[in-house]
């Protein structure tokens, strides 16, 4: 056997193991969140339990949104609080409880939203409008959406 055959047969014996190897197992990105990626998950887009002390958390920042941008801000702060509280619990939780947390907030700002279009009809994201109107907001406390 030459040095050729040699190497060759060492790469295909390679290929073969990397290639039964990709069919046992679902690829893991090493440098990912565990229990935040995509692949294979099923549907993580359901509403679960979460601690009403997140959901509070979740709630008032879209009110804060409300009153110290009209309704529109970079997000990071939001971001960062549900990141936060997914990071808490098991991997296997953090995606659904992630999309729950979302979905409250974008519920809350739609409701808060709709309240100041009540009062003031022709307002629209972004645009200042008196917030003593949120004075008389109450939001709602319920941890599931």
């Amino acid at each position: 056997m030459t040095i050729t055959q040699i190497v060759q047969n060492q790469q295909k014996q390679r290929i073969e193991g990397i290639s039964h190897k990709a069919q046992s197992e679902p690829h893991v990105n090493p440098y990912g969140t565990p229990g935040m990626s995509l692949n294979d998950t099923g549907d993580y887009r359901k509403i679960v339990p979460v601690e009403e002390r997140a959901a509070q958390r979740v709630k008032q920042i879209a009110f804060d949104h409300m009153k110290n941008g009209y309704g529109v801000s970079d997000g990071e702060d939001i971001s960062k609080v549900i990141q936060g509280y997914t990071m808490s619990l098991a991997p296997e939780q953090r995606l659904s409880a992630s999309w729950t947390l979302n979905e409250m907030f974008h519920r809350e700002a739609t409701r808060l939203g709709e309240f100041v279009r009540q009062n003031d009809p022709s307002w629209n994201w972004g645009k200042p409008f008196d917030t003593s109107i949120l004075n008389d907001y109450r939001q709602g406390v319920d941890i599931r959406v």
